[in-house]
């Protein structure tokens, strides 16, 4: 059941009705018919697979005790190593087994390694909710949050069906005081909610689906493609992907907003940024700050040398990359985006000195400058995300990079191939739109009170597009695979 069928609308507007009425019973009531409502939502994909939320949830609700009660630091420490241990051994088998084994099927002479004769399917959403309930054990151990009294509202928390399947990965610290007292719904919430989701489905359907048929075409045979093919598919995924995982994020917040909880913001106009250090303060947040504080800030330590510091970054970049996908692309992609923030950082101070002495035309100048470079620095990992091989990733950067002459076409006007003009004068004018919105407050200016009239213009508008230019064939959320 995913966010864009017709099977979750009927599920979603069963649940909204039936809130209406258990809202303001008690606690107990109230929360278990929505963990009961989660568990069918995510067991609707495949029943068996509940059982693993459930294993994760039980070994950290109890560990979380333990760790509070146990009476010495050592002991401390192996508990939640243990909570550690599980939850990436339950990612680690379902997420890399087949990867591992197909790597090593590569590198290792013939003969010399036997393969497992199984295939391991991977669970949607395994990324997110093992590094949400493992992250519970972790702020317990630290002594930053208390262990949960209820079991039920632990248990919803790891299981909360709007951001179960792909985030945000919520802390407990926001949640669980939320679960714990009656839902906070008004007539301002109930719209902005709706709002949200309109502004979700709108990014899914009119942008990213109408944009993957692009994408696919060009990525789907990289040989053939022209340099100024790959250059726009490029352009097309980078948005493409955007307004997926974000039109994800905005309905999981939408959806959880009319049952009265907050989300935390994912995206923040990403492509606005003007260094690739502020590029992950703005994408996938919930992402990016798990990283860094669970892994970036025990890397670095404290009062560490610079050096130090910079190796966390990377370090925490490479497995950054590997989160994302179980695939030799995606660990170029971390590890791309590793050594640009090493030297962003590195060349912090030499920066700031040069900017400093631009008078206000230099300093707009350096602005534009710096957006420009590190926009296409993102666009042009985006590559390495979404090529299907290392030997697409060679080519396609060879064509858009190395050799200018791959940029003109012998086919005139057709930069995409088997596309008439109006055609690709449609996927311009997607393109172009997506990344004037990114200028604008579209993100984070949600409050439907702040300005009445404008939002329920662009809500209609919005639903209208939405009919005008639903797509022929619907795409899964990008991030249902991670």
């Amino acid at each position: 059941m995913t966010f864009d069928s017709q099977d979750f609308l009927i599920f979603f507007a069963v649940i909204f009705i039936a809130w209406f009425f258990i809202q303001n019973l008690e606690r107990r009531i109230r929360n278990g018919f929505l963990l009961i409502s989660s568990y069918f939502f995510y067991g609707y994909w495949s029943p068996a697979f509940v059982i693993l939320i459930v294993i994760s949830t039980l070994v950290d609700f109890y560990l979380a005790k333990a760790i509070t009660q146990a009476d010495n630091t050592k002991k401390k420490k192996q508990l939640v190593s243990v909570s550690v241990i599980v939850n990436l051994a339950i990612l680690g088998f379902f997420k890399y087994f087949n990867f591992f084994i197909d790597s090593a099927l590569i590198i290792l002479p013939d003969g010399s390694f036997i393969a497992p004769a199984m295939e391991v399917i991977l669970p949607i959403g395994i990324s997110f909710y093992t590094f949400q309930s493992m992250s519970y054990s972790i702020d317990v151990y630290r002594g930053k949050i208390k262990p949960a009294d209820s079991l039920l509202d632990f248990a919803l928390y790891i299981a909360f069906f709007p951001q179960l399947v792909a985030g945000p990965i919520e802390r407990a610290r926001n949640m669980l005081p939320q679960f714990a007292q009656k839902p906070r719904v008004s007539v301002v919430r109930t719209l902005d909610g709706f709002d949200l989701c309109i502004r979700g489905y709108f990014k899914k359907v009119v942008i990213a689906d109408n944009l993957a048929p692009l994408v696919n075409l060009v990525f789907g045979d990289v040989d053939s493609a022209s340099g100024l093919s790959l250059w726009i598919a490029t352009y097309a995924f980078a948005f493409q992907i955007y307004a997926d995982f974000s039109g994800y994020s905005d309905i999981a917040r939408g959806t959880a907003k009319l049952l009265g909880f907050e989300l935390m913001v994912n995206f923040n106009s990403p492509y606005r940024s003007l260094s690739l250090t502020e590029f992950w303060q703005r994408w996938h947040i919930s992402l990016s700050t798990w990283f860094r504080d669970y892994l970036y800030k025990p890397l670095r330590g404290k009062g560490r040398s610079k050096f130090i510091q910079l190796r966390a970054v990377f370090l925490v970049m490479a497995l950054c990359g590997l989160w994302h996908g179980a695939a030799w692309n995606f660990v170029l992609f971390g590890l791309f985006h590793g050594i640009l923030l090493f030297i962003h950082n590195a060349s912090i101070p030499f920066l700031k000195v040069m900017k400093s002495k631009f008078n206000n035309i230099g300093k707009i100048l350096f602005k534009f400058v710096s957006w420009f470079v590190t926009f296409h620095l993102v666009i042009i990992s985006f590559v390495m995300f979404r090529a299907e091989s290392i030997a697409d990733i060679a080519t396609a950067f060879e064509k858009m990079l190395v050799n200018p002459l791959s940029l003109y076409l012998s086919s005139g006007f057709s930069f995409i191939p088997n596309a008439g003009l109006g055609e690709q004068a449609f996927y311009i004018v997607i393109i172009l739109g997506a990344l004037l919105a990114q200028f604008s407050n579209f993100e984070t200016k949600h409050s439907l009170s702040r300005n009445n009239i404008f939002r329920g213009a662009r809500g209609a508008l919005s639903l209208s597009l939405l009919f005008l230019l639903y797509p022929a064939v619907k795409e899964q959320f990008i991030y249902f695979q991670f």
